[in-house]
C-alpha cells in the first residue's frame, strides 16, 4: 500500500509551485514537510544578493533545506560556520561531497575561491557535478575517493538511486545483503596538491564516513604546512584519537558543533550526538562571529 501511495504521489503535477506557494505563508513541521517533496530546480536564497541552485531529487537532506533554508534546517550551525569560514578562503576542499551541499555554498558565497569537490560514487558525482553547471559554478568536481593511497578501491553500494553513505574498504551499513562491491578510484592529498601545484589550501570539509584518518594520512607533509581550518566529521572515539595524533603539534583549537544546541569549545577530540567538529588556529576562532553567536546559544541552553 505504502508503494501504491508512493507512486501515485509522485504523478501529481506541479508539486514544486503548489509548495513555494505554500512555504510564503507557513512552514509546516518537520513531521509533515518530510513527506512534501518533489523533483526539480529551486533556489536557495543566502541573502538579498547571493544563492544558488540546487536540483532536488526528492531527497531528504534537500528537502529541508527547501522548507528550511540553508541556515534552519539540516546542518544549520556547521553550515552557518562555514559560510562564514568560506567569506576570506581562497582554497576550499569539500571532500565527501554527496550532491554539493558544501561546495555550492562555498562557491555562491566567495565566487573567486577555488572550490574543488570529492566524490566516487558515480551517480552521486553525477548530481554533484549537475549541480555546480546549474550555476556556472567553475568548481572542479573529483569523480575520487581521498584516501591515504593512490589507487583502486571497494565501496560497497546499494541497488538505489541515491546513497548517503559509503566508505572506502568497509561495508558500514545495518543491512549487508544487500551490499554490492564496487570498485572506486582513490586519491592522496598530497598527489593532488602536486598535480595542481597548489601552495595552500586554506577551509577543508571531510565527511567520509569514519575514513577521516585516511583521508588526513593523505594530507603528508602538508597537512602541517598548510595547517588548513577543518569541519570533520567524527563517528567514534577511534577516529578521534587518529585524528588527534595527526594533527598533534599544529597550533589547533577544537570545537564541537551541536546542531541544536550551537559550539562549544573542547580539549580533545571525541565522538558526539552530532559528530562534527571545527578544528582551527585560535586567530580564526577569534575572528569567528559565527562561533560567537552559537557559544552563547550553547550556554544558554
Amino acid at each position: 500500500m505504502k508503494k501504491l501511495f508512493k507512486r501515485i504521489y509522485r504523478l501529481v503535477p506541479l508539486k514544486k509551485h503548489l509548495f513555494l506557494v505554500l512555504r510564503k505563508f507557513w512552514v509546516p513541521s518537520r513531521r509533515i514537510f518530510q513527506h512534501l517533496h518533489f523533483v526539480g530546480n529551486f533556489n536557495v536564497q543566502l541573502d538579498s544578493k547571493k544563492g544558488f541552485t540546487i536540483r532536488h531529487y526528492g531527497y531528504q537532506i534537500e528537502n529541508e533545506i527547501f522548507w528550511k533554508g540553508i541556515s534552519s534546517g539540516w546542518e544549520k550551525v556547521s553550515l552557518s560556520i562555514w559560510a562564514e569560514l568560506c567569506e576570506n578562503s581562497k582554497i576550499i576542499f569539500d571532500i565527501g561531497a554527496n550532491t554539493g551541499i558544501y561546495s555550492l555554498l562555498a562557491k555562491a558565497i566567495n565566487p573567486n575561491a577555488s572550490v574543488f569537490a570529492f566524490e566516487p560514487v558515480e551517480r552521486v558525482y553525477e548530481k554533484l557535478a549537475f549541480n555546480h553547471s546549474l550555476n556556472s559554478f567553475n568548481t572542479k568536481c573529483v569523480k575520487k575517493a581521498i584516501s591515504n593511497f593512490d589507487g583502486k578501491a571497494i565501496i560497497y553500494d546499494k541497488d538505489t538511486e541515491h546513497i548517503l553513505s559509503v566508505t572506502v574498504n568497509s561495508d558500514i551499513s545495518p543491512d549487508k545483503e544487500t551490499s554490492i562491491p564496487t570498485t572506486i578510484d582513490t586519491l592522496r592529498l598530497d598527489t593532488f596538491i602536486d598535480l595542481e601545484n597548489l601552495t595552500n589550501i586554506d577551509l577543508m570539509k571531510i565527511d567520509v564516513e569514519k575514513h577521516e584518518v585516511e583521508a588526513l594520512e593523505g594530507f603528508g607533509a602538508y597537512l602541517k604546512t598548510f595547517k588548513p581550518t577543518l569541519l570533520i566529521e567524527i563517528l567514534d572515539d577511534e577516529i578521534a584519537k587518529g585524528v588527534e595524533k595527526l594533527i598533534a603539534g599544529i597550533d589547533y583549537e577544537y570545537f564541537v558543533i551541536d546542531e541544536n544546541s550551537g559550539i562549544k569549545k573542547v580539549d580533545k577530540l571525541r565522538k558526539s550526538d552530532y559528530y562534527n567538529f571545527l578544528i582551527c588556529k585560535p586567530e580564526i576562532a577569534n575572528s569567528l562571529k559565527t562561533i560567537a553567536r552559537f557559544t552563547t546559544t550553547y550556554k544558554r541552553n
